[in-house]
């Protein structure tokens, strides 16, 4: 497998990942508060959303629409996919046959796990729909854990 980007494209793919976090979590926040409150009220008086929107009232009013929210997403997606790309194919600081080895075959291992893990949500949750682009970001997350795991415990290269 080739590496096509210089080493210190490495942090540049961290950066963009870590943005697309943040970007992730600003068009998911109705979701988290709606979540982390009703979790928060069901737990202490076992009621229901509507009673929590009817005693609160303005804590939760979305911050955004469901149209307002999927750019938000949308970004977050392309950065990730993107910087998970650039992580991936970059050097390493000693680059050889060796490293290009490890990720031929990390990268077979993370297509086994990405579709075994897919296969098992489709089968244990059909009510979910993934997206293509949302197992392309999975396969590139295990890919980026499976390289990671070969390169420094199954053959101890740092």
């Amino acid at each position: 497998m080739k590496t096509y980007f210089p080493y210190y494209f490495k942090r540049i793919g961290i950066l963009f990942v870590f943005v697309a976090f943040i970007l992730s979590f600003i068009g998911n926040i109705d979701d988290c508060r709606r979540g982390f409150y009703e979790g928060w009220n069901d737990a202490r008086k076992g009621i229901e959303y509507e009673e929590v929107q009817e005693t609160q009232g303005d804590f939760l009013k979305p911050y955004f629409t469901k149209e307002e929210a999927k750019p938000w997403i949308t970004g977050s997606l392309v950065l990730s996919i993107l910087g998970f790309t650039l992580y991936l194919f970059s050097k390493e600081k000693i680059e050889d046959e060796f490293y290009q080895q490890i990720r031929s075959k990390s990268l077979i291992q993370a297509l086994f796990v990405t579709w075994i893990f897919t296969g098992l949500v489709y089968w244990l949750g059909p009510e979910y729909d993934l997206d293509g682009f949302y197992i392309l970001q999975l396969h590139l997350l295990f890919f980026t854990l499976v390289y990671a795991y070969n390169r420094k415990w199954k053959f101890g290269t740092e």
